[in-house]
């Protein structure tokens, strides 16, 4: 399955926020996340922010598929990593929402 997430809010509020990464999930039975990521956008993004969305994005999956008793690998593809408006929670967030909706739909 592919999971596309690109939510961007950039406003002079404080509360703006980038998450933008495409992946493929691939389910299976059981339980665990693991997340692996590809290609990272700018290249040379800080490895700690890095490995926080990582982090995220497999807390954010395992919120949805633990209760379904569904494991998955998560093949982050391209992940952006805006360093000034880089919120973790939001990664987290987002890939709950967007792999809720794509389990939905299948």
């Amino acid at each position: 399955m592919q999971l596309r997430v690109h939510h961007v809010n950039q406003a002079a509020s404080g509360g703006s926020y980038v998450v933008v990464y495409d992946a493929e999930v691939q389910l299976k039975p059981g339980s665990g996340v693991v997340v692996t990521i590809g290609s990272v956008d700018p290249p040379n993004a800080a490895q700690g922010l890095v490995a926080e969305a990582k982090q995220a994005i497999q807390q954010g999956a395992e919120h949805v598929l633990l209760p379904r008793s569904k494991a998955a690998h998560i093949l982050v593809r391209r992940l952006v990593v805006n360093s000034v408006d880089f919120k973790p929670d939001r990664f987290a967030m987002y890939t709950a929402h967007e792999l809720e909706k794509l389990l939905t739909q299948t």
